[in-house]
């Protein structure tokens, strides 16, 4: 999923979303077609798209065979799966139609939750009870936890957004423009801006989290590893956005910034999913029934 996901930010950084003309699931009317760079990039890509498909049907008739009384599954298995149809589905409707930047950011923002639930699936099965180990949190800290998420989530779009509208360029330097973005206007500037200001703040979130687990919740080595993942890979990723810039924009940073946004968002996940089982394992066992209370009494 993750290669699938790095491959589709190529067909869009190379623009060769055209590739295959307004054909789909066929290539320029063929199934295997002429090729051309554009055709390759955007049919290679389908390609692996297919067989990424096909796996993660097996793995979810397989997760729901074998562990269909884990409510961790019992929830993850169908995401993993409809997030996968809706991420093809939008690829799909990219190709035929025109989209406008705020649908490509969505296309990639669909791409980064089935990244996500196919990860945190084959994490929980590979051992399904160390999730369910450890006491609760308080409940303050995991709002704090998937609020976490949902802004991470949210700098992503802003991120997709801009480089679909194409005002990456508008600060050529790094942090701060360096007076080089005016050729785009200063609107341009304004949303560039922005987002990297978003985006140092997601590093203050995730650093703050992993203080909070260490102070409120000490026991739960687990959320200390996840929050350190997730701290470590938003440096990470700044480091990949500062060699976006300084690069003049290439290919390999593009697609080295793509592949650290959708870990960063797993990292981040995978903090939710760990916090949402401790309220779950850590429940005071259930009294038993009056009857066998009383008897016992006797």
């Amino acid at each position: 999923m993750l290669v699938v996901l790095v491959m589709g930010a190529r067909v869009t950084s190379t623009g060769s979303a055209q590739g295959c003309g307004r054909d789909w699931p066929l290539c320029n009317g063929k199934l295997i077609p002429d090729f051309t760079f554009a055709a390759a990039i955007e049919f290679s890509h389908r390609a692996v798209t297919g067989v990424e498909g096909v796996l993660i049907v097996a793995l979810t008739v397989a997760v729901l065979a074998l562990y269909r009384d884990h409510r961790p599954i019992r929830w993850l298995a169908p995401l993993m799966l409809g997030f996968l149809l809706l991420q093809a589905g939008l690829g799909a409707w990219a190709v035929k139609y025109p989209q406008a930047p705020a649908g490509l950011a969505l296309h990639f923002g669909v791409s980064l939750i089935a990244l996500a639930t196919t990860t945190l699936t084959a994490l929980y099965v590979r051992r399904p009870g160390a999730m369910l180990a450890g006491p609760v949190v308080p409940g303050g800290l995991r709002i704090a936890t998937w609020g976490g998420a949902v802004y991470l989530y949210a700098l992503v779009y802003t991120g997709a957004y801009v480089r679909h509208v194409g005002v990456a360029a508008a600060c050529p330097s790094w942090p701060l423009c360096g007076g080089g973005g005016a050729p785009l206007g200063a609107e341009a500037v304004a949303v560039d801006l922005l987002h990297r200001a978003a985006a140092a703040g997601s590093l203050v979130v995730a650093a703050g989290l992993l203080v909070a687990y260490r102070h409120a919740a000490p026991a739960r080595r687990d959320l200390a590893v996840g929050a350190w993942l997730l701290v470590a890979t938003l440096v990470a990723q700044a480091g990949a956005g500062a060699f976006l810039v300084l690069s003049g924009f290439g290919l390999s940073a593009e697609l080295l910034h793509s592949g650290l946004t959708g870990v960063a968002f797993t990292a981040a996940a995978y903090l939710c999913l760990l916090v949402t089982l401790g309220t779950r394992t850590a429940e005071r066992p259930a009294r038993p029934p009056a009857r066998l209370r009383s008897e016992g009494a006797t």
